[in-house]
């Protein structure tokens, strides 16, 4: 069986989005719990490119779709990202880490996407020297130390 964590960053960034935009912060929140509860969805977390688009979902039941975050798995960090298909949602990717050893996901950020080519769009955008991404791989850093 599968493990699903919350971290404490991922926490305060639903906390956010709740003190923005209740209606979103609440649907976030929801999606969090659902995930954590499903173990049938936690299995396709680290599966690369499940669930197709939101126009072509596969299997056609399919919510969302995952990936690897690539320049992450290229800096040697097990970090995937989910965007879920609920246009509420559709803006926002969840960062989760995997570690096999323990059957353990932790969501580690839920994070408002950049608009691709947007050059001053604050938000996150998947580069390694992002603010965010920073603070995803130190927090994933932190989990390394502490399983070993």
């Amino acid at each position: 069986m599968y493990e699903y964590i919350i971290h404490n960053d991922a926490t305060a960034d639903i906390k956010a989005a709740l003190q923005r935009d209740r209606k979103t912060g609440l649907r976030i929140f929801k999606a969090a719990q659902q995930l954590r509860d499903d173990q049938d969805a936690m299995d396709r977390l680290t599966q690369r490119d499940w669930g197709g688009s939101p126009n072509r979902p596969r299997p056609k039941t399919a919510t969302f779709n995952t990936g690897p975050w690539v320049e992450a798995q290229d800096a040697q960090m097990n970090l995937w990202r989910l965007r879920f298909f609920d246009e509420e949602l559709a803006g926002y990717r969840f960062i989760h880490a995997f570690f096999p050893a323990y059957n353990r996901y932790v969501l580690l950020a839920v994070v408002e996407k950049a608009e691709f080519g947007m050059i001053h769009d604050e938000r996150f955008n998947y580069e390694l020297k992002h603010p965010i991404s920073k603070r995803i791989a130190n927090s994933y850093e932190r989990l390394v130390e502490e399983s070993r």
